[in-house]
């Protein structure tokens, strides 16, 4: 029997995370923490394993002498003969057993081990297994070895309150823990975790979450740390109409988002959003921060968005045509889709109007008009001032003043329909905080038959005249451009010609200048070589007698010597004083 109790308390104290309750105990959180204290972090309410990072041998040493504390009198013994002999056990395996309930881990490192044997009554000894030491769970009366995967959380609970250990192997001293293995382990990426009391959630990016705490409402943005609350008030909205993962979560990209009394509004450009607070108009415009607007309010009601920016609508709108056909059941196409006007000749034209505006105060146009009332109110507005520049008009004036964009300048002494509508329709729309950006008839339409066909026929006169015009200015414009080509192309001709007599007559005049440059150069040349010949003859007097020499040699050459016998003497004692001789008489008979 070994007794290694001893060994254990002093070297357990090495190994403590700083106190003997965090060794035996789990710390756990009451409902102190109620009311969604969000300032609690994963690291405050996951009990981290301090010896995680150890070797394997480490590891089961700690575990061995955590899990055995205090126990004085072995239960195992490693001398099979002094007490009830066991199997041998492999080396990944402990064994365990008890003393009178109280439990023991031994490592036989693969060695034959037994049970103390006890002759006393009171005392029961007994062999409880084997267990793998990589086993996630394992324990018995209060004390328990918890070994937590890799990116996993184990869920448990202690004195009937939720605890979550982090990885790695935990040995926990406690009578009231339990654990079941088949629920307790968790992924520690899952976006919501709940265990009884403690909610763990984690907001993906591009995604916000609807809770409750209580009575209160929360709306909880994407952020890189996970959110913790404790409290069993706790409640995560989800949507049904999802499934898996996405039902925790909304779009954080929607432009509205309702949860409680909180309302999350995000207007996007050319656009705000229409409030009332506590029943006063309060426009919100775009933030300029790029976040969204958060109120929190229950008397703070969110009632939608108005256009900001530019808008062109066509007159009658659809209202207007679903009106008409409900007014009138038996009423023609003409009636439902034209507003019809009389002239000042007593003929019947309907008419689509094209109207652009811009709502540059929203609060103005709101508080007289309302959002439903500002393209009724322009609509009426555009067809009464329409209404009374047409029966001031004759159709001819009307056909011919059609302009499709009214002038610019409205103080002009001749005004068509549309300048005079456009101009007053501006000042009445400025009164309601609207800016009228175009006022244009996009269809007009003679309704009496007869008046139609005659302004149908004038209409495919003009339009034969004007496809004749149009085609004898085709054919001059045809012309025109053939000449022109033509002409440009004999240009080119030319251009092209006379360029390349330039070149050529260029091209001699640099070789004529080369030429002359060559015999300038050579000249040159010859009479620096003579300078130098001088130069060196005068210095060396010899050199010139031999260049004399040279020459007079190349005279004599081809000539034929005849020496007479009386001169022989002479010739063969100095050749060089008689030939001298010879050609000095030669001179003197040339001078005469």
């Amino acid at each position: 029997m070994i007794e290694s109790s001893s060994l254990m308390k002093k070297t357990s104290s090495d190994y403590s995370i700083g106190s003997r309750s965090n060794i035996h105990e789990a710390s756990t959180f009451s409902s102190e923490h109620e009311n969604g204290d969000q300032s609690l972090t994963l690291s405050q309410i996951v009990i981290r394993s301090d010896f995680a990072n150890e070797t394997s041998e480490r590891q089961a040493k700690i575990i061995l002498e955590r899990f055995n504390e205090g126990i004085k009198s072995s239960a195992f013994t490693d001398s099979p003969v002094l007490g009830r002999a066991q199997s041998r056990l492999d080396v990944s395996y402990f064994a365990m057993g008890h003393r009178n309930q109280i439990v023991e881990l031994f490592d036989p490192r693969g060695q034959r081990f037994g049970t103390v044997y006890s002759a006393d009554p009171t005392v029961e000894i007994r062999y409880l297994g084997s267990i793998v030491k990589t086993s996630r769970y394992f324990g018995a009366y209060g004390k328990h070895v918890l070994n937590v995967p890799s990116g996993h959380f184990a869920k448990a609970m202690t004195k009937n309150r939720p605890v979550i250990y982090g990885e790695g192997p935990h040995v926990i001293i406690d009578p009231t823990f339990e654990f079941d293995e088949r629920y307790g382990f968790v992924n520690q990426q899952e976006p919501f975790i709940n265990h009884s009391t403690v909610n763990i959630l984690r907001v993906p990016s591009g995604k916000v979450a609807k809770v409750w705490i209580g009575t209160q409402p929360l709306i909880l943005e994407s952020r890189r740390e996970p959110y913790v609350f404790v409290d069993a008030q706790f409640k995560l909205v989800e949507d049904s109409t999802e499934s898996g993962n996405n039902k925790y979560f909304k779009n954080s990209s929607a432009t509205f988002m309702e949860h409680g009394s909180i309302k999350r509004i995000i207007p996007h450009t050319g656009e705000v959003a229409i409030t009332y607070n506590n029943g006063i108009l309060t426009i919100i415009p775009t933030p300029k921060d790029g976040k969204p607007v958060i109120i929190d309010s229950p008397t703070h009601n969110f009632e939608g968005f108005i256009q900001t920016s530019l808008q062109t609508c066509l007159f009658p709108s659809k209202e207007t045509k679903q009106q008409a056909i409900k007014d009138n059941k038996n009423a023609t196409s003409d009636e439902v889709n034209l507003k019809i006007f009389q002239t000042r000749d007593s003929l019947r034209v309907g008419v689509v109007l094209v109207v652009a505006f811009r709502i540059v105060d929203p609060e103005l146009a709101l508080t007289k008009l309302g959002k439903e009332g500002i393209v009724n109110h322009i609509e009426n507005v555009s067809f009464a001032d329409m209404g009374k520049a047409i029966q001031l008009s004759t159709l001819q004036e009307i056909m011919y003043f059609n302009d499709t964009k009214p002038s610019a300048d409205s103080n002009e002494t001749v005004q068509t329909i549309q300048d005079r509508v456009k101009s007053h329709l501006a000042r009445d729309l400025c009164e309601y905080g609207i800016e009228l950006g175009r006022l244009q008839i996009e269809t007009m339409k003679v309704l009496d038959t007869e008046i139609a066909k005659k302004l149908a026929g004038q209409s495919v006169t003009s339009a034969e005249f004007t496809t004749k015009q149009a085609t004898l200015v085709k054919e001059y414009d045809i012309k025109t451009t053939e000449a022109r080509l033509k002409a440009e192309t004999d240009n080119i001709a030319l251009e092209q010609k006379n360029k390349a007599i330039i070149a050529e007559a260029q091209a001699k005049l640099q070789s004529a200048q080369r030429q002359a440059e060559a015999l300038i150069i050579t000249a040159e040349a010859q009479k620096k070589v003579q300078e130098m010949q001088g130069e060196l003859f005068t210095k060396f007097p010899i050199l010139a007698e031999i260049e004399l020499a040279k020459i007079k040699a190349e005279a004599l050459k081809s000539a034929t010597l005849y020496i007479t016998p009386q001169d022989a003497g002479n010739f063969m004692n100095s050749p060089l004083v008689y030939m001298d001789k010879i050609l000095g008489q030669q001179q003197k008979k040339l001078e005469k």
